[in-house]
This record gives C-alpha cells, structure tokens and sequence, in this order.
C-alpha cells in the first residue's frame, strides 16, 4: 500500500495543498517541509485521523472532535480531503466530503445511519442491564450465604430466578435487535454500493454528517483497501505534540499537569492504536522486543526433542550493540521488566548506565528502530512528526536511509531539517507555505 495524493482545499492552516507521492522515487521516504506553522503536523493528523477513525464505530468520537473545531467553516458538500491510494496495484480514490442532506439519495443513507445508531445504542444499554443483573444476583447470592432456613432458601430461590428471566428477556432482545442491524446495513449497503460511498460518519456535536466516497465501481476492492489502510497507518510524534483529536480538557493539562496528560494520550493511544510517541515509548518499544525475542526461543525449545533454546534474544541483543556502536552494550533484566545498558570504558572494564543515560537521538532511535523491526510494520504508510530533534545534522541526513532499511514502508515526514532534505532528491522533497530556509544560504 502506497498514498499517492494527498488534497486538502481548506482545513485549519491548510490551504490549496496537494502533494503528490511518487511510487517510482527511491527510497519511499517524503519530507514534508515548511517553516513552523505550516500545517505539517496537522496534515499528517488529517491523514491518520480520517484513515484510522472513518470506519471504526469505538474511534467515531475521535473523528468528531477533530473536525468540530473547523465545521463551521464548512459549506454542505464542502470536501475535507482526497487521498489517492495503491492498494495491490488498483489505484483507489477517497473523497471526504460533508454530506447535502438535501439529497434525497443521501437522505436514505442518513435514515439507515442513524436506524443502525441507535439499534447499537440499545445494544450498549442492554449490555449494561445485563452486567447490572449479573452484579445484583452475585450480591444476593452473599447476602443469603449460610442462610439455611427453608423460607429463605425459597425466597433466595424465587429472587435470584426472577432475576434470571429478567437477563434471558434481555439476552433475546439483544439477538432481536441484532438482526434488525443486520438488515437495515443491508439495505444500507446497496444505497452505499449505488453512490460509491464507503462510510458515513455522524459529527454529533454539530448535527452534521461526514462521507468517504470512493472514485471506482468494485466496492469491495475500495472498502477492503480502505479497512487496511485503517490498520495500517502509524502516527509517530513527539510527547509534546498537540493532538488535535483529543478533547479541549485533555489538551488543557498540557499547561501543568504533565502526568496526568500522559496517562490521558496513553489511555486514548491504547483505544486508537498504531500511535507511537518517542521517546516516552522508546524503553517499552526495546522490552517488548526482547520479550518478543524470549518467547521465540523458549517456542524453539518445546518444538524440538532436545529442549535446546533459540538464539532469537542473543542475536536481538547483537543487533542493537551493532546499532548503538561498538562500546555500547543492551540487554533485558532478568525480570525482563527493564533493560541494563553497558558501556565498555576498557578492554576488560564497563560501566552500567541508566537507559536514560543514553543520549536523547540514541535512545529515540533505536525506540523507533525495535518498534518497526520487530513489530514486523511493512507494507504501511508511517507519518512521522519532528524525527530529527536531538538528533546531529549528521544524523538528520542519515536517518533516510536508516528509515527505508528498517522496514518496506512509506514514510511521510514533517520537519523544518534542511539536513534531512538535502539526503532525499529534490522530487522527494514536498513543501508547503511558508517554505524552509536554507541555514547555508546567505541572506
């Protein structure tokens, strides 16, 4: 999978923009430059927010508060973004546009939305009766524990069975309605089918309604190659990145409380995946590769007679003393809750260093390095925002390469690095308003 295009008319400081992305540019690594306040983290969050978010009902409340804050701006059938994919050689258009509720097409698909909301509604609310059931027959049943008269043993019979009723009535009330999804997405589908519309997504706050409307007549091809690139487009920014998707309270702790905004983005990432936030993930990114790496060889050595361990945690642990250099030296604690970084200061002398005490751009990059290697990310689209802070000049014109040997991905890349630029062709190099300043440049 590969983005082609990407269009945006209007959108927060997103003006007239279009990019193209060209398969034939080796490698596929695309900075996207300007001068700060050019709309370059926003673009990559208008990217993965409408991929990610469109057709996933848990991660809707996500789309709605990204695009409250611009709505208003918006005429009926304003367009939000095109996106122009390759999805297994079938280049695939997708339009975000506010819905014309005027329409009398568009007025069915609506009726069958918002038919197919509020039966899953219901759903939800039964399912909470259900627990509610189950939390008030698991009291009773302590409340009549070592009671053993026969009138009480009658009457805890009696109260827990009614209750019981009570939960089979609401169990095939959930089965009805169920069905009743079922069918009114059915015959959503064939309006769907018909107009080539993709998903329609209710924006609750300002009673509107937001399409993806596809460019080609196979539907199912369209829909398959948008449900992988929903999967299959990573977010990666720094810890103190303004998400533009999350709640106005949210984006308030960012002033003081530090803490308690993390646990909100990591609470939120874990609900939207395939966000990574360097370096605050880059110690876990390494763990979870050594945990990945142990589990591996103790599967070897069930798998063969003599019990014998892989050697997938050796080599992992030689693969970053490579990647660090030569006096560097990783491995996990034997709790494999941590990891120990040893640096050797003589032929036969080391010293035992903190993680943290390895410089910022190590320990980010080799965060990053695990966390694509060895979560086998390939075939994906990866936005990444400000990639060369902390890092040297040296570094920023390095890590392209470094970036296309790690994993057969895309890579987007917003930055204001002339460095970084400068290792890419001019064709690679995508730029919006206002452009970066060359530092070597006389003025």
């Amino acid at each position: 999978m590969k983005l082609l295009k990407v269009s945006v008319p209007n959108f927060r400081n997103l003006k007239n923009v279009e990019l193209t992305f060209e398969p034939s540019l080796k490698p596929a690594v695309f900075p996207i430059g300007s001068e700060n306040g050019g709309g370059k983290s926003t673009l990559l969050q208008l990217i993965f927010v409408l991929l990610t978010c469109s057709l996933d009902d848990n991660k809707n409340i996500y789309l709605s508060i990204f695009l409250i804050s611009v709505i208003d701006n918006f005429q009926d059938t304003d367009e939000i973004a095109q996106f122009e994919l390759n999805y297994q050689g079938e280049i695939i258009n997708f339009t975000f546009t506010y819905l014309d509720e005027n329409d009398s097409d568009n007025q069915k698909i609506i009726k069958f939305t918002k038919e197919i909301l509020n039966f899953k509604k219901d759903l939800q609310d039964k399912s909470k009766e259900i627990t509610n059931i189950d939390q008030i027959i698991s009291e009773k049943r302590r409340e009549y524990m070592g009671e053993s008269s026969g009138l009480v043993e009658k009457k805890k019979s009696k109260d827990i069975e009614k209750l019981e009723e009570g939960k089979q009535t609401l169990i095939l009330q959930q089965e009805e309605i169920k069905q009743y999804i079922k069918s009114t997405n059915s015959r959503l589908l064939i309006y769907q089918k018909e107009l080539k519309i993709l998903c329609c997504n209710y924006i609750a706050a300002q009673d509107k309604w937001m399409i993806c409307k596809t460019n080609i007549d196979n539907f199912e091809i369209s829909y398959k190659a948008f449900a992988y690139a929903s999967k299959n487009i990573y977010l990666v920014t720094p810890p103190t990145q303004m998400f533009l998707f999350f709640d106005r309270e949210i984006k308030k702790l960012m002033d003081g409380n530090f803490a308690d905004y993390y646990n909100k983005v990591n609470a939120i990432r874990k609900k939207i995946a395939n966000i990574y936030i360097y370096n605050q993930l880059s110690i876990i990114a390494i763990k979870h590769a050594f945990k990945q790496a142990r589990e591996q060889d103790f599967k070897t050595a069930l798998e063969n007679d003599n019990l014998e361990y892989g050697t997938e945690l050796k080599g992992l642990a030689e693969d970053f003393h490579q990647f660090l250099g030569n006096d560097k030296y990783i491995k996990p604690s034997p709790d494999m809750n941590s990891i120990i970084v040893k640096r050797k200061i003589s032929e036969n002398e080391f010293i035992e260093l903190e993680p943290e005490e390895l410089s910022h751009g190590e320990l980010k990059k080799l965060g990053l390095y695990a966390w694509i290697k060895y979560n086998n990310i390939n075939d994906s689209i990866i936005l990444i925002d400000e990639i060369e802070n902390g890092f040297h000049p040296d570094w920023q014109y390095n890590i392209v390469n470094e970036l296309a040997s790690w994993g057969d991905n895309q890579y987007l890349l917003a930055t204001h690095s002339f460095y970084l630029c400068e290792a890419l062709t001019p064709a690679h190099v995508k730029e919006i308003e206002p452009k970066m300043l060359n530092p070597n440049s006389e003025e």
